[in-house]
């Protein structure tokens, strides 16, 4: 009896790891806000993108902030939308469009604009809080 309940539950836990396994590599496929987007943004982004630098524009430094529309109505970050985010629709345009992102400074590279589009198709997790916090370069 001992060792039929035992059997029984190795082949339950031999059955499920795999299950495990899979749930776990979903998770580390993902884009990571602190590994990929935060520092991306911090220093491509940020250095303008800041209550001082443009006040009553568009600020990346928090979630709540760069979760918001713009003046005319356009969402910033649209979490599963990436064609409706604004930050994706900077990234993308063409160099010379007077809207490209960022305006000043070296451009991100096709891998790391591909990286902000898939982190909204992912959902855009930014953590709330300290951590989720981007600092511009300079002090506020």
């Amino acid at each position: 009896m001992v060792f039929h309940t035992f059997r029984l539950l190795a082949a339950a836990l031999g059955l499920a790891s795999p299950l495990v396994a899979f749930s776990a590599a979903g998770a580390e496929d993902r884009v990571s806000f602190l590994g990929t987007i935060k520092p991306l943004l911090r220093e491509k982004c940020v250095h303008c993108h800041n209550r001082r630098t443009l006040p009553d524009r568009i600020s990346l430094e928090t979630r709540d902030l760069a979760f918001t529309k713009t003046p005319t109505g356009q969402p910033v970050i649209v979490p599963g939308k990436p064609d409706e985010s604004l930050l994706v629709i900077s990234l993308e345009r063409h160099i010379f469009h007077e809207n490209t992102m960022p305006m000043v400074g070296p451009r991100p590279s096709a891998e790391e604009i591909a990286s902000v589009r898939r982190w909204i198709e992912e959902g855009a997790r930014w953590p709330r809080g300290p951590v989720g916090r981007i600092r511009p370069s300079f002090r506020l």
